[in-house]
């Protein structure tokens, strides 16, 4: 265009020159920086190459854009299934499924007809005693829910146990129950008495709030089950928590760093443990208490690997868990 825009540019300066020149009525003499020159439109001259230009360009990107499109999209396809290959197991919730159950490292599942686990009508048909049971009656509460169902049996048979429910299913009753009444039956049977630091079941919590709510359950439980208990939690004056564990107790329920802390200020000592819980296991062990739990159950398997030693009870206590989880902290703990 730009060479075919030159062409005419001279040819039209030669045909005013020439016009000029020959069609000019002066004689005088010719000077061309005198002359000017009229714009002129040229019609029917179109930019050609650049129109070509323009729909080439159009054209490629037309046939490109498909291509670029489905290399983009093989693209995110190949890359989300990398990442669902690498996906790490989540957590659900265990809807409703009390039977989620961990017995001794197995996981206790339903069978063709239903439950894999006799479900009763009532607490009597549990092994609760009347004095569990007044405590019950008291609360309002007659009919119990499928973990506890569960729970209360398997504690009372002296297994370690993991129990997996979703939330406000009565876990805590499902462990407490029982362990009020082994604390009662340990004392009839081998003349056991309370002790100043010296608990014989300890509850470990993630949180101070759930320290406070299982707390309240024990000594709801206690009043007619005669036992005692305290709370020592993370952010509550060490003071007042000393002079509640110099006094005979049963049962402590706190969070572990507070609890171990205690135990390294002479306060708690480990030697009669019998029975220990860990509600909301699951928790615990996301927000890094792992060490913490470790380092407390420690003293506990050198004591029970001792010829003559009863050993402890465990239970696990969790609400989102999934039966690997369940499985490997089973046999951890």
């Amino acid at each position: 265009m730009r060479g075919t825009g030159r062409s005419i540019a001279t040819f039209s300066l030669s045909s005013n020159f020439i016009s000029h020149s020959f069609f000019s009525s002066s004689n005088k003499s010719f000077s061309p920086h005198k002359l000017t020159f009229q714009p002129r439109v040229l019609l029917g001259y179109r930019p050609l190459c650049c129109s070509i230009t323009t729909q080439t360009i159009e054209a490629e990107e037309q046939i490109s854009n498909p291509t670029k499109q489905s290399i983009l999209l093989e693209r995110l396809r190949l890359r989300h299934l990398k990442n669902v290959s690498k996906t790490p197991e989540t957590k659900t919730p265990l809807q409703n499924s009390a039977s989620n159950l961990v017995n001794n490292g197995e996981f206790g599942e339903k069978n063709k007809k239903g439950s894999s686990f006799k479900l009763g009508s009532s607490f009597s048909e549990l092994g609760l005693n009347e004095e569990v049971m007044g405590s019950l009656e008291e609360m309002g509460i007659s009919v119990p829910t499928e973990i506890q169902c569960i729970g209360i049996p398997t504690v009372l048979e002296g297994k370690s146990v993991v129990l997996g429910s979703h939330t406000g299913s009565g876990k805590t009753l499902a462990y407490m129950l029982p362990i009020a009444q082994l604390l009662r039956r340990d004392e009839n049977i081998s003349g056991i008495l309370m002790r100043p630091r010296r608990p014989r079941a300890v509850v470990l919590c993630p949180t101070r709030e759930l320290s406070e709510q299982v707390f309240r359950v024990a000594k709801a439980i206690s009043h007619h089950a005669r036992f005692r208990s305290t709370m020592v939690s993370g952010g509550g004056r060490l003071r007042p928590q000393e002079d509640s564990l110099n006094i005979p107790i049963d049962m402590v329920v706190g969070t572990p760093g507070r609890i171990l802390q205690h135990i390294d200020d002479g306060n708690l000592v480990f030697g009669d443990i019998k029975y220990l819980v860990l509600d909301e296991a699951d928790t615990m062990f996301d927000h890094g208490f792992g060490p913490d739990i470790r380092r407390f159950l420690g003293p506990l398997k050198n004591r029970a690997s001792k010829p003559n030693d009863p050993g402890f009870q465990t239970v696990l206590v969790a609400a989102t868990m999934t039966k690997m989880s369940c499985q490997r902290l089973a046999v951890d703990w």
